[in-house]
């Protein structure tokens, strides 16, 4: 579990309990005649000094735990002539089929290996880009033809499911027999309160794991289940 407070955070923390010990000390001289308020400001003063931490703990526990889950999960790698990205639905309905000679595009099409992607479009419809001898040829098409479909869990895309955390998870589906044979998980928590009264100035306070910017290059869905034809 690791706190993401940083040093404005513990200033706040600091005023926070100055200001709180302030009022409760003046609560106290001035209540003090009536022996109920006793029964009060016992409880009282320990919310004030759980108040600062307790949803940055509760948040970075349970970001802790549920990370262990994050990252790329293989069940079945297969080899394929394709597959269908559905995870970037174009608004485009009305593309007209080209032919792309430019080398860079085709060398950057070939370096994957594949002799066809296909994306999915609004409406259902796909777009399909297929390795010709003479370059890429984009066509659209009624439906996917690729078996292997890569796609969100959820249509939301990044779900709540708890205090400040979310879920990404994407899936690669055996769309003959609709088994998932990979996931790629992820998480996004989001500041507790403290953080939130400054950091708006600065960032969204975004933390995601696995984090993409540590780490060695990891290789990602779908191609980590997907393999070209050999």
């Amino acid at each position: 579990m690791t706190l993401q407070f940083g040093l404005f955070d513990y200033i706040i923390i600091v005023v926070f309990y100055a200001l709180a010990a302030t009022v409760l000390l003046f609560a106290w001289l001035w209540l003090r005649r009536w022996w109920s308020w006793r029964l009060v400001i016992v409880p009282v003063a320990l919310a004030a000094l759980i108040a600062p931490w307790a949803d940055e703990v509760w948040i970075a526990w349970r970001f802790g735990q549920l990370c262990k889950d994050a990252g790329v999960h293989v069940y079945r790698q297969v080899e394929a002539d394709g597959y269908l990205n559905a995870t970037s639905e174009s608004p485009y309905s009305n593309l007209k089929p080209v032919l792309v000679v430019k080398p860079s595009e085709v060398a950057r099409f070939d370096k994957e290996g594949f002799k066809f992607v296909e994306y999915l479009l609004q409406g259902g419809k796909v777009w399909r880009t297929e390795r010709v001898p003479e370059g890429l040829w984009r066509n659209m098409s009624d439906h996917p033809k690729a078996r292997y479909h890569y796609k969100f869990a959820d249509p939301r895309q990044e779900v709540p499911i708890g205090l400040k955390i979310e879920k990404r998870e994407v899936l690669v589906v055996d769309a003959q027999t609709n088994d998932v044979i990979a996931r790629e998980i992820g998480y996004n928590r989001y500041p507790a309160w403290v953080q939130r009264l400054w950091i708006g100035s600065f960032g969204s306070g975004l933390v995601q794991c696995p984090d993409p910017g540590k780490g060695p290059p990891r290789e990602h869905l779908p191609t980590a289940a997907v393999k070209p034809v050999r």
